[in-house]
């Protein structure tokens, strides 16, 4: 997934290029998981049982639009899941959890402005754009995220 070229269109970087960048990317959501308890987690499609991308929170521990220490909601397919609603389902799943056990930390998101379908998929679990930024990291020109339900809520 990561080494499609597709797949990076809205993030401004390169494909993965080798197992070492992959190796390096792995470790970084063990240490996510080590710290806080919290990481990306792989999506297996029910009736093929095969690996279609990944989802979950990341913990922003650096800098991001200004903030720092939330949780951020991401996600990401190969192409051929692409416009299946798996994005949604796996997000869906993320907010039930997040609801159940993680409302002490806040959550947002982040998306290219240009990305319709990720924009979608935020709006459809209960995000709703705050404000449109430069995200440095990327590059890119981005849209803010709130969750506008309520974060209490168990």
């Amino acid at each position: 997934m990561d080494s499609q070229p597709e797949v990076h269109t809205f993030l401004n970087n390169e494909p993965v290029q080798s197992i070492q960048e992959m190796k390096k990317a792995i470790a970084h959501i063990q240490q996510q998981y080590e710290k806080y308890g919290i990481g990306r987690l792989g999506v297996i499609e029910k009736s093929s049982n095969q690996w279609i991308g990944w989802t979950g929170f990341k913990y922003i521990d650096e800098l991001e639009n200004g903030r720092i220490g939330f949780l951020d909601l991401g996600y990401r397919f190969r192409t051929e899941s692409w416009g299946k609603g798996y994005a949604t389902e796996a997000a869906l799943a993320c907010m039930q959890y997040y609801s159940e056990q993680l409302t002490h930390f806040e959550v947002h998101a982040i998306t290219h402005t240009a990305n319709l379908g990720s924009r979608h998929v935020l709006e459809k679990v209960g995000f709703q754009v705050t404000e449109e930024f430069h995200f440095d990291l990327w590059n890119i020109p981005c849209y803010w995220y709130d969750l506008t339900i309520d974060q209490s809520t168990n």
